[in-house]
């Protein structure tokens, strides 16, 4: 008999209730939509595209309390249920990686914080 294993099994990094706009191409469609919760490794998107596992995407976030937004140049879908599906960042240049994990520990956009 097979077992299953849930998704938070099998996330590496803790994902918080962080609610933010968001930009998804995947070279063929691109959409508007909002990202539910979010970590260091990948975060839950709801967004009005065609979207299956395994599929590859860019995605520009936009995270509260700023103008400023984050990209990230290579996503991989684990998963899809109807318009929501779960995202695992590949590749994220290291400014913006470095400002998503401050962001995550603090809540605070480190490039706002030197204005």
């Amino acid at each position: 008999m097979a077992t299953q294993v849930s998704a938070v099994e099998c996330r590496s990094s803790e994902r918080i209730a962080l609610p933010c706009s968001i930009i998804v191409a995947t070279g063929v469609q691109t959409g508007e939509g909002r990202v539910l919760n979010l970590s260091k490794s990948g975060c839950l998107v709801e967004a009005p595209i065609l979207i299956k596992a395994g599929d590859y995407l860019q995605m520009r976030l936009f995270l509260p309390h700023t103008d400023l937004s984050m990209w990230v140049s290579v996503a991989v879908v684990q998963w899809a249920l109807g318009f929501r599906f779960g995202v695992e960042f590949i590749e994220v240049d290291e400014k913006h990686r470095t400002r998503l994990n401050h962001f995550l520990a603090t809540g605070k956009d480190p490039w706002t914080l030197a204005l």
